[in-house]
């Protein structure tokens, strides 16, 4: 039985593009949209390999 594969995170990289966007206007009163974007997209990218690297290990062990 094949197992689905990895999906990128979307919900989550725009949760934490949001949540770093709401602690800049909290934080400064301004938004730092360029920041953000760049925060929220290597941190989703680095979620992807997550799950890539934890399907690949998974799927060797069976």
């Amino acid at each position: 039985m094949t197992r689905p594969h990895a999906t990128f995170p979307i919900a989550e990289g725009v949760g934490i593009f949001v949540g770093v966007v709401a602690w800049d206007l909290l934080a400064d009163g301004r938004m730092e949209v360029i920041r953000a974007l760049l925060i929220a997209a290597s941190c989703s990218l680095a979620w992807f390999g997550w799950r890539c690297w934890k399907a690949k290990t998974r799927n060797k062990q069976e």
